[in-house]
């Protein structure tokens, strides 16, 4: 009687398949988590069944008997349990031929839906569970840094702005909340502000249209302005490099001022602006301070007055009547009245022979005085 051969127990283990996820996928998951748990909504239960039937896709085991039944085939009956209650729980796949395989599933797995009154507590739960199970996998999530709105790690793409780290969609306007993204921002006291509202809360405003200045500007009188607006009171043309003068608080051109408040020449009724001369109870600019009648300026300083206006030595004895007829020059000294008019002593003299004459001796013709010899001779 023959007798079969002892049957030889042959396991062999089936190669686990690729792994469902790769660093790549399981980074942009990652993003797409923590854009979706920032918010706190509430999140739906998910299905454990489904998640486990990923995890254990790869894992198999099978046992080859004497019979011939192929390693790969179905086996006979699939039985998969799972202890929701326990934080180790494991899910068993039993086989027909007794052999069973455990494979501990990944803890992120077990989690519950979480309300918005427990929600930050639940999201860090939730992130160090999902972290642990893409490290079991073989996939590393080193965190970039702390958001700086949040307070939670940074695992996918970050903004660096300000000295901090932030997640893209909590990088916003301090103001109006919204993204910022890659359009420009502004700094204030540590915030990020966009373009608009950094203007319109914090910019320098003018004094005169109440609006943000946005680029150059004039700093006087203790306010801002736009160049533009920064003008003369009366004429309303704009200051520029020529300077201003101030009067209650208002800035005025140099010639409206000095035309409406400054001190006037006293020759020429134009604004003395700088050097002047102080006379006759009045400034005059330096060109204009000169004789009333000939214009000459005078020499020394030393001029003479006749009825409130300055006047040179001539003009001046010319005016009281004190200019000698003959020589016209001043008489500061003795005079001789003769003809209606004055002369020094020494200028009354004959008109033909021009000796020295004395008054009462000597005879008029047309207004020129002659002496007794030379009017005989001349006039019979």
């Amino acid at each position: 009687m023959s007798q079969f051969p002892p049957r030889e127990k042959n396991v062999t283990e089936i190669p686990d398949e690729r792994r469902a996820l790769s660093a790549s996928s399981a980074t942009l998951e990652l993003d797409r988590l923590m854009a979706s748990l920032s918010d706190f909504h509430k999140q739906n239960t998910m299905s454990l069944t489904q998640q486990q039937a990923e995890v254990l896709k790869p894992v198999s085991s099978g046992v080859a008997s004497g019979t011939g039944e192929s390693l790969c085939s179905r086996p006979k009956s699939h039985e998969t349990s799972t202890n929701t209650g326990d934080p180790e729980a494991r899910s068993s796949v039993v086989f027909s031929s007794g052999v069973t395989q455990e494979k501990k599933l990944p803890e992120e797995m077990f989690h519950s839906t979480f309300t918005e009154t427990d929600g930050k507590s639940d999201l860090d739960s939730m992130m160090v569970k999902l972290q642990s199970g893409l490290k079991e996998q073989g996939i590393q999530t080193q965190p970039k840094g702390l958001c700086e709105s949040c307070q939670r790690p940074i695992a996918g793409q970050v903004v660096t702005a300000l000295g901090h780290t932030w997640h893209p969609e909590h990088f916003v306007c301090a103001h109006c909340k919204s993204l910022i993204g890659t359009t420009n921002f502004f700094e204030k006291d540590g915030h990020p502000y966009c373009e608009r509202d950094y203007f319109a809360l914090h910019a320098p405003r003018c004094a005169l249209c109440d609006l943000p200045i946005l680029q150059n500007l004039v700093t006087a009188l203790g306010r801002t302005w736009h160049p533009e607006h920064f003008c003369c009171k009366i004429c309303r043309k704009s200051i520029g490099e020529e300077g201003f003068h101030e009067k209650d608080d208002h800035p005025y051109c140099a010639y409206d001022y000095y035309r409406l408040f400054g001190t006037v020449c006293a020759g020429c009724s134009e604004p003395v602006k700088e050097s002047y001369i102080s006379a006759l109870n009045g400034l005059w600019h330096p060109q204009c301070f000169v004789c009333h009648v000939c214009r000459t300026p005078f020499l020394n300083g030393s001029f003479f007055e006749n009825d409130g206006l300055p006047l040179c030595e001539t003009h001046y004895h010319s005016c009281r009547g004190s200019l000698c007829a003959g020589c016209d020059q001043p008489i500061t000294g003795r005079c001789v009245t003769a003809m209606g008019r004055k002369f020094h002593p020494q200028h009354l003299s004959c008109t033909f022979c021009l000796r020295q004459l004395n008054k009462g001796t000597f005879r008029e013709q047309e207004g020129k005085p002659y002496c007794q010899a030379c009017f005989a001779r001349l006039y019979g």
